[in-house]
Order: C-alpha cells, then sequence, then structure tokens
C-alpha cells in the first residue's frame, strides 16, 4: 500500500503546485476516466531466475481515473490505472511448435494471470494550440504493482508442470507517448504510449492504447 500512498501524495503535492496564478490567469484542475487496450510483452513466473511463460500474454484490458492540471501550453496528469493480462494458449501453443511440432496442441496454460495497479505523473505538451483539435506529446514516471496468479501447464488433462506466481511486486515504471484531445465542452482523448516497468530478471513492456474523458 505504500505505492498508492505515494501517488496519493503526488496527487495533492501537484495540484498544491498549481495553485499560484500562472500568467495572470489560475491553471484549470479537471478529472476524468479511460478505459485501456494494449499488448504486452510481460515475463510472467519466475522458475529458478528464468522467466517460465514468456511471449505467452494476450491482449490487457482495463481503466482508470486522472487529474489534469492546465498550464498553459502544457499541463501535468496524475492518473490510476487498473490492468489484467491472461495467458493466451494459442500463442503458447505456436511457441511449441518449433520445439514439440504438431504435439503442441496438446497444451494449454491454465491460470498465470498477470494483474497490475499502477500510478503516475505525466507531462503533456501541446503541439499544435488548435482550439479543438489538439494533438500532444506525453512522458512520466511512476510505480506499478503486480501480482501474478500460479500457472499450470496442462497436456489434456494432466499437469504436467506448475509455476508459482507472487501476491505483489512494485516496480518503478517510464511511459514516453503521444496523443490527441478533442474539446467539445468536454475533452475526449485517444493516446497511444510506450511503458516499460523494471522488472526482474527483464524488463515488462506495454503499448496502451487509451480512449478517454475529462470533465
Amino acid at each position: 500500500m505504500r505505492s498508492f500512498a505515494l501517488v496519493v501524495a503526488l496527487l495533492i503535492t501537484t495540484a498544491a503546485i498549481a495553485q499560484p496564478v500562472v500568467g495572470g490567469l489560475a491553471p484549470s484542475v479537471n478529472f476524468g476516466a479511460h478505459v485501456n487496450f494494449m499488448n504486452a510483452n510481460f515475463p510472467g513466473p519466475q522458475v529458478n531466475g528464468a522467466t517460465a511463460l514468456k511471449d505467452v500474454y494476450g491482449p490487457g484490458f482495463g481503466g482508470g481515473v486522472h487529474l489534469d492540471i492546465q498550464l498553459a501550453m502544457f499541463s501535468f496528469r496524475v492518473s490510476g490505472d487498473y490492468l489484467s493480462f491472461s495467458p493466451d494458449n494459442d500463442k503458447y501453443r505456436t511457441g511449441l511448435e518449433g520445439i514439440i511440432g504438431t504435439a503442441a496442441g496438446q497444451f494449454s496454460v491454465q491460470g498465470g494471470g498477470i494483474t497490475m495497479w499502477s500510478g503516475n505523473l505525466n507531462a503533456k505538451i501541446a503541439i499544435l494550440p488548435l482550439p479543438i483539435i489538439k494533438p500532444y506529446m506525453t512522458a512520466g514516471i511512476g510505480l506499478a504493482r503486480l501480482s501474478v496468479d500460479d500457472a499450470k501447464v496442462m497436456q489434456g488433462g494432466t499437469e504436467t508442470k506448475a509455476y508459482a506466481g507472487f501476491s505483489s511486486l512494485t516496480k518503478t515504471a517510464y511511459n514516453v507517448g503521444a496523443g490527441v484531445d478533442l474539446s467539445i465542452g468536454v475533452t475526449l482523448f485517444l493516446e497511444v504510449k510506450y511503458v516499460w516497468v523494471v522488472t526482474d530478471p527483464e524488463t515488462s513492456t506495454l503499448v496502451p492504447v487509451t480512449i478517454g474523458i475529462t470533465f
């Protein structure tokens, strides 16, 4: 829970920084919500320091909330997100085919789901100051709290291998990306980012596509 306490502290501090008048005008503070769709390269459960289920995870889904503090041409966004990933058995079997041939069709993965809670502080800067459509670039840093369910490799109905997960692991996360705001009374936005989470023994990467609304 310390990671979430830090995110709350970041939100409070950022809001406090935004209170002074900038250029004679007070910054605007707005709240919103968003949904995420993404592909990811998660190492998955570890076995003796090795990644047991690398490259078998399917698309992830999730959502979150955010707070935007607008300061003229740039702004800050504090966001919190929940994401969920599960192994894709088709990808797992495809990876096995190069090793054991057509017998790979007998195998499947049960469990092994990944849950990620994250909090991030991002800077946004407008590329073109247009009145309605506003493309922007963004970059930020945050914390990601990961948990992985136990996984089993099944051959038919028989368990052939078990991989232990873990209940929680908090790591630093970085991101860069670009998006576009559509201001029509409320602000709709579409954003694509590249995210890397500093996991061991190798870094996990995500490419989330985010659709959201800010009031």
